[in-house]
């Protein structure tokens, strides 16, 4: 697929919504891991993005693609106590020359927020893996890093190397997995096709979705990719998000991957922005504007019941409810379900608090919930 591109190309709608999503996140997450690394005495004095199959960096139309994106997300902001230093890596020699002009006409506006841009002409997974290797075996950490590993295809970001970015601290992986694709290749009797799916999913599971209905098909090909990230991949929490094209057939899946329960709750909040009804989905059917139209179904109300069912005559902490939220709803917000639920006497503070007005700020306090009806729910 990729070599079958032009130099520069047009940007499709979902493409666009993808770098929304990204430059939301950045402008989170630039400022928030340069303050924590520095407030704990990083040995390193930058935070690294790499973008690992980067392309030109630019559009036919003039939009900006993910490099200089991210670069202008780290000029734009408050300024940084630890740096941010860019790796670009492109396979392409034309589309890397065209990236290598971009970047220089970026970094002709100064900014003390970025330290130093490096480029890499060949391919991620190779570069990559060098990369890495040469910091565990000289035992140093590689982060706090983000990989934006915006792949053509499947086959080209392992669970290998999503793996081998994770076991460093403060990482985090934002990847591609080319779901359109997969599912047409999926019954091919070819090795390289067998080959590609099981550096994706890191062993051959996939198999069992061969001759499954397409829907479950796609299903059941994201519960074993996510089970794969957290079983193989040691990841402790992951988001996904799926785009269609302008037929409503599905494109491909937005995923990404951290062990950092503050990151987590950024990037939902990006994808929100994007997708405002929390079902983390985008088609070019309807165009950017499209889900702003939509009712939010995701309520701190029906969030509100969500908990009261989920955790019914419990003791649990705020911190508990929390993880509850991020990891296995669509929200990302809770505190207003909570007092929801206090209010309606669904819920008691164990903890004592001095102050009512604290709310539920404290994630160590301990609430009870009623294991009988409220007038919520009669």
């Amino acid at each position: 697929m990729a070599a079958n591109l032009e130099k520069i190309w047009d940007a499709d709608p979902h493409t666009l919504a993808k770098h929304a999503i990204l430059e939301r996140y950045l402008h989170a997450w630039f400022p928030i891991l340069s303050h924590q690394s520095a407030a704990v005495g990083s040995t390193k004095n930058e935070v690294l993005f790499i973008d690992g199959f980067a392309g030109p960096g630019i559009y036919k139309r003039g939009e900006p693609g993910s490099p200089i994106i991210a670069m202008r997300a780290a000029r734009k902001g408050a300024r940084l106590p630890l740096a941010v230093r860019f790796l670009f890596i492109e396979r392409d020699r034309q589309r890397f020359e065209v990236l290598r002009r971009e970047v220089d006409k970026e970094m002709a506006v100064p900014s003390q927020n970025r330290r130093i841009v490096e480029m890499e002409q060949g391919d991620c997974g190779p570069i990559l893996t060098d990369v890495l290797a040469k910091h565990e075996a000289e035992r140093l950490n590689f982060g706090p890093a983000l990989a934006f590993l915006d792949q053509f295809g499947y086959g080209a970001v392992s669970m290998e190397l999503v793996s081998k970015i994770m076991q460093f601290g403060q990482c985090e992986v934002f990847s591609y997995i080319d779901y359109k694709n997969m599912n047409r290749w999926i019954g091919e009797q070819s090795q390289a096709k067998h080959a590609a799916f099981d550096r994706a999913f890191g062993g051959s599971e996939w198999k069992e979705c061969i001759d499954l209905p397409e829907k479950q098909r796609r299903s059941r090909l994201l519960e074993l990719y996510i089970a794969g990230l957290k079983n193989k991949a040691k990841v402790k929490h992951v988001k996904e998000f799926l785009m269609f094209d302008a037929n409503g057939a599905p494109l491909y899946w937005l995923v990404f991957c951290t062990n950092s329960l503050k990151g987590l709750e950024e990037m939902k909040k990006a994808m929100w922005t994007v997708d405002k009804t929390g079902d983390f989905r985008f088609s070019d059917r309807d165009g950017p504007g499209q889900l702003d139209l939509l009712d939010i179904a995701f309520s701190q109300e029906w969030l509100a019941k969500e908990l009261r069912v989920r955790f019914a005559g419990r003791t649990v902490s705020v911190l508990d409810v929390k993880l509850y939220v991020l990891d296995e709803t669509p929200c990302y917000q809770f505190k207003k379900a909570l007092e929801q639920l206090e209010d309606d006497e669904a819920i008691k503070r164990v903890t004592a608090v001095k102050r009512r007005k604290s709310g539920f700020a404290d994630e160590a306090m301990q609430i009870k919930f009623s294991a009988g009806p409220t007038r919520l729910f009669e």
